[in-house]
Protein backbone atom coordinates (compact mmCIF):
# COMPACT_ATOMS: atom_id res chain seq x y z
CA UNK A 1 0.00 0.00 0.00
CA UNK A 2 1.24 3.48 -0.85
CA UNK A 3 1.50 5.92 2.04
CA UNK A 4 -1.01 8.33 0.48
CA UNK A 5 -3.60 5.53 0.63
CA UNK A 6 -3.16 4.96 4.36
CA UNK A 7 -5.71 6.04 6.94
CA UNK A 8 -3.46 8.47 8.78
CA UNK A 9 -1.78 10.02 5.72
CA UNK A 10 0.17 12.30 5.87
CA UNK A 11 0.95 11.93 9.58
CA UNK A 12 4.62 10.96 9.21
CA UNK A 13 6.47 9.64 12.25
CA UNK A 14 10.16 9.14 12.92
CA UNK A 15 12.62 8.47 15.72
CA UNK A 16 13.16 11.93 17.21
CA UNK A 17 16.68 11.05 18.39
CA UNK A 18 17.70 10.19 14.81
CA UNK A 19 16.43 13.54 13.57
CA UNK A 20 18.21 15.43 16.34
CA UNK A 21 21.45 13.47 15.85
CA UNK A 22 21.79 14.41 12.17
CA UNK A 23 20.59 17.96 12.78
CA UNK A 24 23.35 18.46 15.37
CA UNK A 25 25.93 16.96 12.99
CA UNK A 26 24.76 19.18 10.14
CA UNK A 27 24.86 22.36 12.22
CA UNK A 28 28.38 21.53 13.41
CA UNK A 29 29.55 20.97 9.83
CA UNK A 30 27.91 24.25 8.82
CA UNK A 31 29.92 26.09 11.45
CA UNK A 32 33.11 24.61 10.01
CA UNK A 33 32.13 26.01 6.60
CA UNK A 34 31.68 29.47 8.10
CA UNK A 35 35.10 29.16 9.72
CA UNK A 36 36.72 28.05 6.46
CA UNK A 37 35.09 30.86 4.46
CA UNK A 38 36.12 33.47 7.04
CA UNK A 39 39.81 33.07 6.19
CA UNK A 40 39.35 32.73 2.42
CA UNK A 41 39.82 35.86 0.24
CA UNK A 42 36.57 37.10 -1.31
CA UNK A 43 37.56 36.20 -4.86
CA UNK A 44 38.37 32.61 -3.89
CA UNK A 45 35.17 32.32 -1.88
CA UNK A 46 33.22 33.44 -4.94
CA UNK A 47 35.04 30.89 -7.08
CA UNK A 48 34.17 28.12 -4.62
CA UNK A 49 30.50 29.15 -4.62
CA UNK A 50 30.45 29.21 -8.42
CA UNK A 51 31.99 25.74 -8.67
CA UNK A 52 29.44 24.38 -6.20
CA UNK A 53 26.47 25.96 -7.99
CA UNK A 54 27.64 24.62 -11.35
CA UNK A 55 27.91 21.12 -9.88
CA UNK A 56 24.46 21.45 -8.32
CA UNK A 57 22.82 22.33 -11.63
CA UNK A 58 24.60 19.58 -13.53
CA UNK A 59 24.02 16.84 -10.95
CA UNK A 60 20.32 17.47 -10.27
CA UNK A 61 19.81 17.05 -14.03
CA UNK A 62 22.12 14.04 -14.20
CA UNK A 63 19.96 12.23 -11.63
CA UNK A 64 17.15 12.43 -14.18
CA UNK A 65 19.45 11.17 -16.96
CA UNK A 66 19.94 14.59 -18.54
CA UNK A 67 23.50 15.67 -19.42
CA UNK A 68 24.16 19.42 -19.43
CA UNK A 69 27.12 21.25 -20.92
CA UNK A 70 29.27 22.57 -18.06
CA UNK A 71 30.21 25.72 -19.95
CA UNK A 72 26.54 26.60 -20.60
CA UNK A 73 25.72 26.11 -16.93
CA UNK A 74 28.73 28.12 -15.77
CA UNK A 75 27.90 30.98 -18.14
CA UNK A 76 24.25 30.96 -17.05
CA UNK A 77 25.22 31.31 -13.40
CA UNK A 78 27.92 33.92 -14.04
CA UNK A 79 25.45 35.98 -16.07
CA UNK A 80 23.42 36.43 -12.90
CA UNK A 81 26.24 38.53 -11.43
CA UNK A 82 27.21 40.47 -14.58
CA UNK A 83 25.97 43.75 -16.00
CA UNK A 84 23.67 43.39 -19.05
CA UNK A 85 26.42 44.40 -21.49
CA UNK A 86 28.82 41.80 -20.07
CA UNK A 87 26.51 38.78 -20.22
CA UNK A 88 27.31 35.95 -22.65
CA UNK A 89 24.83 34.04 -24.77
CA UNK A 90 23.62 30.69 -23.45
CA UNK A 91 22.07 28.51 -26.14
CA UNK A 92 20.70 25.71 -23.97
CA UNK A 93 17.40 26.72 -22.31
CA UNK A 94 17.57 23.70 -20.01
CA UNK A 95 20.98 24.79 -18.66
CA UNK A 96 19.73 28.36 -18.26
CA UNK A 97 16.57 27.20 -16.49
CA UNK A 98 18.14 24.85 -13.98
CA UNK A 99 20.86 27.43 -13.26
CA UNK A 100 18.18 30.03 -12.53
CA UNK A 101 16.52 27.55 -10.16
CA UNK A 102 19.75 26.95 -8.23
CA UNK A 103 20.30 30.70 -7.87
CA UNK A 104 16.73 31.36 -6.77
CA UNK A 105 16.90 28.65 -4.12
CA UNK A 106 20.02 30.27 -2.67
CA UNK A 107 18.65 33.82 -2.87
CA UNK A 108 15.13 33.22 -1.54
CA UNK A 109 15.49 30.30 0.87
CA UNK A 110 14.25 32.37 3.84
CA UNK A 111 10.91 33.18 2.22
CA UNK A 112 7.81 30.96 2.57
CA UNK A 113 7.24 28.50 -0.24
CA UNK A 114 4.29 29.63 -2.35
CA UNK A 115 2.22 28.10 -5.10
CA UNK A 116 3.52 30.72 -7.54
CA UNK A 117 7.16 29.98 -6.75
CA UNK A 118 6.76 26.23 -7.16
CA UNK A 119 5.03 26.71 -10.51
CA UNK A 120 7.85 29.05 -11.53
CA UNK A 121 10.40 26.39 -10.61
CA UNK A 122 8.47 23.87 -12.69
CA UNK A 123 8.72 26.21 -15.68
CA UNK A 124 12.45 26.68 -15.11
CA UNK A 125 13.23 22.96 -15.16
CA UNK A 126 10.90 22.27 -18.11
CA UNK A 127 11.59 25.23 -20.45
CA UNK A 128 8.86 26.42 -22.78
CA UNK A 129 9.00 25.58 -26.47
CA UNK A 130 9.17 28.70 -28.63
CA UNK A 131 8.29 27.10 -31.95
CA UNK A 132 6.64 24.01 -33.41
CA UNK A 133 3.38 22.24 -32.56
CA UNK A 134 3.86 22.59 -28.78
CA UNK A 135 4.62 26.32 -28.74
CA UNK A 136 1.48 27.16 -26.75
CA UNK A 137 2.36 29.14 -23.63
CA UNK A 138 3.01 26.93 -20.65
CA UNK A 139 3.94 23.86 -22.66
CA UNK A 140 7.34 22.20 -22.91
CA UNK A 141 7.14 19.58 -25.62
CA UNK A 142 3.92 17.78 -24.72
CA UNK A 143 4.36 18.51 -21.00
CA UNK A 144 2.37 21.22 -19.25
CA UNK A 145 4.84 23.04 -17.03
CA UNK A 146 3.99 25.49 -14.29
CA UNK A 147 0.67 23.92 -13.31
CA UNK A 148 -0.50 20.85 -11.44
CA UNK A 149 -1.04 17.74 -13.49
CA UNK A 150 -4.68 17.21 -14.54
CA UNK A 151 -4.61 14.07 -16.70
CA UNK A 152 -6.89 11.20 -15.77
CA UNK A 153 -4.24 8.53 -16.39
CA UNK A 154 -2.39 7.21 -13.35
CA UNK A 155 0.90 8.98 -12.55
CA UNK A 156 3.27 6.03 -12.34
CA UNK A 157 7.01 5.53 -12.11
CA UNK A 158 7.81 2.50 -14.23
CA UNK A 159 10.73 0.66 -15.79
CA UNK A 160 11.18 -2.25 -18.14
CA UNK A 161 9.62 -3.05 -21.52
CA UNK A 162 6.44 -1.28 -22.61
CA UNK A 163 4.53 -4.55 -22.95
CA UNK A 164 5.47 -5.70 -19.44
CA UNK A 165 6.51 -2.71 -17.29
CA UNK A 166 7.43 -2.83 -13.61
CA UNK A 167 5.46 -0.25 -11.61
CA UNK A 168 7.66 1.14 -8.84
CA UNK A 169 5.27 3.78 -7.59
CA UNK A 170 1.87 5.30 -8.28
CA UNK A 171 1.05 8.84 -7.10
CA UNK A 172 -2.35 10.11 -5.93
CA UNK A 173 -4.91 10.79 -8.70
CA UNK A 174 -4.62 14.21 -10.34
CA UNK A 175 -7.91 15.46 -8.89
CA UNK A 176 -6.39 15.14 -5.40
CA UNK A 177 -3.25 17.15 -6.18
CA UNK A 178 -4.49 20.70 -5.38
CA UNK A 179 -5.77 19.73 -1.93
CA UNK A 180 -2.70 17.59 -1.23
CA UNK A 181 -0.34 20.43 -2.15
CA UNK A 182 -2.27 22.96 -0.06
CA UNK A 183 -1.86 20.65 2.93
CA UNK A 184 1.83 20.16 2.16
CA UNK A 185 2.58 23.89 1.86
CA UNK A 186 0.68 24.69 5.05
CA UNK A 187 2.74 22.08 6.91
CA UNK A 188 6.05 23.27 5.44
CA UNK A 189 5.44 26.97 6.05
CA UNK A 190 3.56 26.83 9.36
CA UNK A 191 3.24 23.40 10.88
CA UNK A 192 6.76 21.94 10.87
CA UNK A 193 8.90 24.54 12.66
CA UNK A 194 9.41 22.51 15.84
CA UNK A 195 10.77 19.42 14.08
CA UNK A 196 14.50 18.69 13.99
CA UNK A 197 15.71 20.41 10.83
CA UNK A 198 16.97 17.26 9.12
CA UNK A 199 13.69 15.42 9.75
CA UNK A 200 11.71 18.40 8.42
CA UNK A 201 13.77 18.52 5.20
CA UNK A 202 13.66 14.75 4.72
CA UNK A 203 9.89 14.60 5.20
CA UNK A 204 9.37 17.61 2.91
CA UNK A 205 11.24 15.88 0.10
CA UNK A 206 9.54 12.51 0.55
CA UNK A 207 6.09 14.09 0.90
CA UNK A 208 6.45 16.21 -2.25
CA UNK A 209 7.76 13.28 -4.30
CA UNK A 210 4.89 11.11 -3.07
CA UNK A 211 2.33 13.63 -4.34
CA UNK A 212 4.29 14.05 -7.60
CA UNK A 213 2.19 17.09 -8.52
CA UNK A 214 3.66 17.91 -11.94
CA UNK A 215 3.67 16.01 -15.19
CA UNK A 216 7.47 16.21 -15.24
CA UNK A 217 10.32 17.81 -13.30
CA UNK A 218 9.14 16.59 -9.89
CA UNK A 219 12.59 15.32 -8.91
CA UNK A 220 14.36 18.62 -9.62
CA UNK A 221 11.68 20.71 -7.92
CA UNK A 222 11.58 18.30 -4.97
CA UNK A 223 15.34 18.52 -4.48
CA UNK A 224 15.10 22.31 -4.61
CA UNK A 225 12.51 22.14 -1.81
CA UNK A 226 14.87 19.92 0.19
CA UNK A 227 17.70 22.43 -0.34
CA UNK A 228 15.44 25.23 0.88
CA UNK A 229 14.47 23.28 4.01
CA UNK A 230 18.09 22.47 4.82
CA UNK A 231 19.13 26.09 4.23
CA UNK A 232 16.38 27.26 6.58
CA UNK A 233 17.71 24.88 9.22
CA UNK A 234 21.26 26.18 8.77
CA UNK A 235 20.26 29.84 8.55
CA UNK A 236 22.39 30.21 5.43
CA UNK A 237 22.28 28.98 1.81
CA UNK A 238 23.36 25.40 1.30
CA UNK A 239 26.51 25.89 -0.78
CA UNK A 240 26.74 22.31 -2.02
CA UNK A 241 23.30 21.27 -3.24
CA UNK A 242 22.08 17.90 -2.02
CA UNK A 243 21.81 16.87 -5.67
CA UNK A 244 25.61 16.84 -5.92
CA UNK A 245 25.72 14.12 -3.26
CA UNK A 246 22.49 12.33 -4.21
CA UNK A 247 23.83 11.89 -7.74
CA UNK A 248 26.71 9.81 -6.32
CA UNK A 249 24.18 7.57 -4.57
CA UNK A 250 21.54 7.62 -7.30
CA UNK A 251 20.46 3.99 -6.98
CA UNK A 252 20.24 4.09 -3.18
CA UNK A 253 18.48 7.46 -3.37
CA UNK A 254 15.68 6.05 -5.49
CA UNK A 255 15.45 2.95 -3.32
CA UNK A 256 15.18 5.00 -0.13
CA UNK A 257 12.54 7.32 -1.58
CA UNK A 258 10.59 4.33 -2.84
CA UNK A 259 10.64 2.66 0.57
CA UNK A 260 9.53 5.92 2.22
CA UNK A 261 6.42 5.97 0.01
CA UNK A 262 5.09 2.51 0.85
CA UNK A 263 3.55 0.49 3.68
CA UNK A 264 4.37 2.73 6.65
CA UNK A 265 4.36 6.39 7.64
CA UNK A 266 7.37 5.78 9.91
CA UNK A 267 10.18 7.34 7.85
CA UNK A 268 13.01 6.85 10.33
CA UNK A 269 15.20 4.93 7.81
CA UNK A 270 14.71 7.70 5.25
CA UNK A 271 15.48 10.45 7.79
CA UNK A 272 18.63 8.59 8.81
CA UNK A 273 19.81 8.11 5.22
CA UNK A 274 18.91 11.66 4.22
CA UNK A 275 20.72 13.12 7.24
CA UNK A 276 23.88 11.27 6.33
CA UNK A 277 23.71 12.72 2.81
CA UNK A 278 23.24 16.27 4.13
CA UNK A 279 26.34 15.97 6.31
CA UNK A 280 28.22 14.50 3.35
CA UNK A 281 27.24 17.55 1.29
CA UNK A 282 28.38 19.96 4.00
CA UNK A 283 31.71 18.18 4.45
CA UNK A 284 32.10 18.19 0.67
CA UNK A 285 31.68 21.95 0.70
CA UNK A 286 34.66 22.26 3.02
CA UNK A 287 36.71 20.07 0.65
CA UNK A 288 35.81 22.30 -2.32
CA UNK A 289 36.80 25.45 -0.40
CA UNK A 290 40.13 23.86 0.55
CA UNK A 291 40.71 22.78 -3.06
CA UNK A 292 40.10 26.29 -4.40
CA UNK A 293 42.58 27.72 -1.88
CA UNK A 294 45.20 25.09 -2.76
CA UNK A 295 44.69 25.81 -6.44
CA UNK A 296 45.25 29.55 -5.91
CA UNK A 297 48.40 28.94 -3.88
CA UNK A 298 49.65 26.59 -6.58
CA UNK A 299 49.32 29.29 -9.25
CA UNK A 300 50.98 31.85 -6.97
CA UNK A 301 53.98 29.59 -6.42
CA UNK A 302 54.26 28.34 -10.01
CA UNK A 303 57.26 29.55 -12.02
CA UNK A 304 55.55 29.93 -15.39
CA UNK A 305 58.78 31.22 -16.98
CA UNK A 306 60.25 27.74 -16.60
CA UNK A 307 57.34 26.15 -18.48
CA UNK A 308 56.45 26.16 -22.17
CA UNK A 309 53.03 26.95 -23.63
CA UNK A 310 52.10 23.28 -23.90
CA UNK A 311 52.80 22.65 -20.24
CA UNK A 312 50.85 25.71 -19.13
CA UNK A 313 47.92 24.64 -21.32
CA UNK A 314 47.90 21.28 -19.55
CA UNK A 315 47.89 22.90 -16.11
CA UNK A 316 45.02 25.18 -17.06
CA UNK A 317 43.04 22.19 -18.28
CA UNK A 318 43.75 20.13 -15.17
CA UNK A 319 42.72 22.98 -12.86
CA UNK A 320 39.91 24.42 -14.96
CA UNK A 321 36.46 23.34 -16.05
CA UNK A 322 37.89 20.12 -17.56
CA UNK A 323 39.38 18.99 -14.25
CA UNK A 324 37.06 15.98 -14.01
CA UNK A 325 38.61 14.60 -17.17
CA UNK A 326 41.94 14.32 -15.36
CA UNK A 327 40.82 12.45 -12.25
CA UNK A 328 43.01 9.53 -13.28
CA UNK A 329 45.90 11.82 -14.15
CA UNK A 330 47.66 12.63 -17.42
CA UNK A 331 49.71 10.30 -19.60
CA UNK A 332 51.83 10.88 -22.69
CA UNK A 333 49.10 9.88 -25.16
CA UNK A 334 46.55 12.22 -23.60
CA UNK A 335 49.15 14.99 -23.53
CA UNK A 336 49.85 14.42 -27.23
CA UNK A 337 46.16 14.74 -28.08
CA UNK A 338 45.78 17.85 -25.95
CA UNK A 339 48.83 19.75 -27.21
CA UNK A 340 49.24 18.22 -30.72
CA UNK A 341 52.87 17.30 -30.12
CA UNK A 342 54.95 14.20 -30.81
CA UNK A 343 55.28 11.30 -28.42
CA UNK A 344 58.90 12.20 -27.68
CA UNK A 345 57.96 15.80 -26.91
CA UNK A 346 55.09 14.67 -24.68
CA UNK A 347 57.38 12.37 -22.69
CA UNK A 348 60.01 15.09 -22.37
CA UNK A 349 57.51 17.75 -21.26
CA UNK A 350 55.94 15.50 -18.65
CA UNK A 351 59.30 14.40 -17.24
CA UNK A 352 60.39 18.04 -17.08
CA UNK A 353 57.26 18.92 -15.07
CA UNK A 354 58.03 16.05 -12.68
CA UNK A 355 61.60 17.37 -12.27
CA UNK A 356 60.21 20.82 -11.44
CA UNK A 357 57.84 19.39 -8.85
CA UNK A 358 54.74 20.39 -10.81
CA UNK A 359 53.68 16.80 -11.50
CA UNK A 360 54.13 13.62 -9.50
CA UNK A 361 53.89 10.07 -10.89
CA UNK A 362 50.81 8.03 -10.05
CA UNK A 363 52.12 5.09 -12.03
CA UNK A 364 55.61 5.37 -13.49
CA UNK A 365 56.11 2.28 -15.65
CA UNK A 366 56.70 2.79 -19.38
CA UNK A 367 53.72 3.56 -21.59
CA UNK A 368 51.37 3.23 -18.61
CA UNK A 369 53.01 6.13 -16.77
CA UNK A 370 50.48 8.65 -15.43
CA UNK A 371 50.95 11.85 -13.48
CA UNK A 372 48.97 14.19 -11.24
CA UNK A 373 49.45 17.82 -10.24
CA UNK A 374 51.23 18.51 -6.97
CA UNK A 375 48.87 20.96 -5.27
CA UNK A 376 50.42 20.59 -1.85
Amino acid sequence: MYTWEMKHWPEYTFDWEVGEFWTTKALAASQKILGAMAVVPDDLGSEARLDLMVSAAIETSAIEGEALNREDVRSSIKNHFLKPGDKVAVHDPVAAGISALILEVMDLYEEPLTLERMHHWSELVIPRVSSGPFAEAGFAGNVKAGRWRTHSDAMQIVSGPVHNPTIHFEAPPSDRVPAEMNMFMAWLNEGSGKLPGIARAAIAHAWFETIHPYEDGNGRVGRAIADVAVSQMLGQPLMMSLATVLSRHRKAYYQQLNQASKDTLDVTPWVNWFGERVVEALEGTISVIQYVVRKARFWDALNTDALNDRQIKLIRKMLGEDAQGFQEGINARKYQNLTRCSKATATRDLQDMVAQGVLAPIQSKGRYARYELVLG
